[in-house]
């Protein structure tokens, strides 16, 4: 079977079921994976899911696997996790267990999980977030006993879904798991468009970058390269920073050479909104994504676009209609064309309103039907 990517043959927003579909019972379904009280894209995915029209179809409950770094109170969650698993699995009923997945210590942890829902005879969806580039480069990684834990992990789930074809590609390339599902991350209710909310044009035009610097591959040193070309250049601009992890000492000499510059640090999710609201342009460098929720928010607020071409985001995205594409790792082509949106606020203007009616394509309802048709699809087999 060939990757299959989220399509129109699936049922609609507001598409009535048949009396025999609404008469089914509904199915049981566990996600497993970090709380979805906690930080991060995961996190959020999960709580939109149990939150969204997938809930008024089945019953939908999560399992945290994770939420404290610390290794002592980790392996105790982890632990706890394996034995409230075994035991939801043991219960009758049509039952599914969705297992969700980054790389790294968050794949190990979920193969285990896999492992335990097989060995119970329960369905397995495994759903990957991580981008093509990681994937990759996790697998480079592996000795032989943990590649093939993690192929046999990928290859006992009923079910493998991607949040991008890239990311399916690279499942299908480096674990040999051909039949990887796409289901792109669904975006969050569009705000008003932004024409309405009035005159701009003695504000700077503020740049939004919510990635932080923990992680290299959300490209924040790639973005303080090209701010630092770019700032001292551009006077009508400001500059807001955010996320998770401290400076790097490149980010640190750029909030230090410009007032323009501002760091906020982790915002929860209100002050997101409101950095959203206030911002014109939203900046997306990463060298390796699924499908970032970030970027799906910011679309749904409808700033104008900045993003690297890679993972998740050309299926979401294309080049000169709804956002300004880049190639991954390139500060200067970076810099350019954040510099073109600043310059031209029509510009500004027609990727903003072309991102938030491309958010209004991909909201709940259609994921929600995609995978209502999977879950649908695992219990028939």
């Amino acid at each position: 079977m060939s990757s299959s990517v989220l399509t129109d043959d699936v049922p609609q927003p507001g598409d009535v079921p048949s009396s025999s579909a609404a008469a089914e019972p509904h199915i049981r379904v566990l996600h497993v994976g970090p709380d979805p009280q906690g930080h991060g894209g995961m996190a959020t995915v999960i709580g939109g899911l149990i939150a969204s029209p997938l809930a008024r179809r089945h019953r939908l409950e999560a399992l945290a696997t994770y939420r404290s770094a610390d290794p002592l109170r980790r392996l105790a969650m982890f632990s706890c996790a394996l034995v409230r698993l075994i035991a939801w699995c043991a219960r009758g009923g049509a039952r599914i267990v969705h297992v969700h997945t980054a790389v790294r210590g968050s794949m190990y942890r979920k193969a285990v999980c896999v492992a335990v829902a097989k060995a119970m005879r329960r369905p397995v969806l495994l759903h990957v977030h991580s981008g093509a580039a990681e994937i990759e480069v996790f697998r480079g990684r592996l000795g032989p006993a943990t590649a093939w834990l993690v192929r046999r992990c990928i290859g006992m789930a009923d079910q493998v879904v991607s949040v991008s074809s890239a990311g399916a590609r690279a499942l299908s390339e480096q674990f040999a798991r051909s039949d990887v599902a796409v289901v792109t991350n669904a975006a969050p209710p569009v705000t008003q468009p932004r024409s309405t909310r009035g005159a701009r044009d003695h504000r700077p035009v503020t740049v939004l970058y919510l990635g932080g610097f923990a992680n290299p591959v959300k490209g924040g040193e790639v973005l303080a390269q090209a701010l630092a070309s770019l700032v001292p250049t551009a006077p009508s601009m400001r500059v807001l920073l955010a996320g998770p992890g401290q400076l790097t000492p490149a980010a640190t000499a750029l909030l230090s050479g410009d007032p323009t510059v501002t760091w906020l640090g982790w915002l929860d999710e209100p002050a997101k909104a409101a950095a959203l609201d206030e911002s014109d342009i939203f900046v997306l460098p990463s060298t390796s994504e699924g499908l970032p929720m970030a970027l799906l928010e910011a679309m749904a607020h409808g700033l104008a676009i900045v993003a690297t071409d890679m993972g998740g985001v050309p299926d979401v995205l294309s080049h000169g209609a709804d956002a300004l594409l880049v190639p991954p790792g390139d500060p200067d082509s970076l810099a350019s064309a954040i510099r073109t949106l600043v310059d031209h606020p029509e510009k500004r203007g027609q990727l903003g309103d072309a991102a938030r009616l491309r958010a209004e394509e991909l909201g709940e309802d259609r994921v929600a039907a995609r995978f209502d048709a999977i879950y649908r699809e695992l219990m028939l087999r």
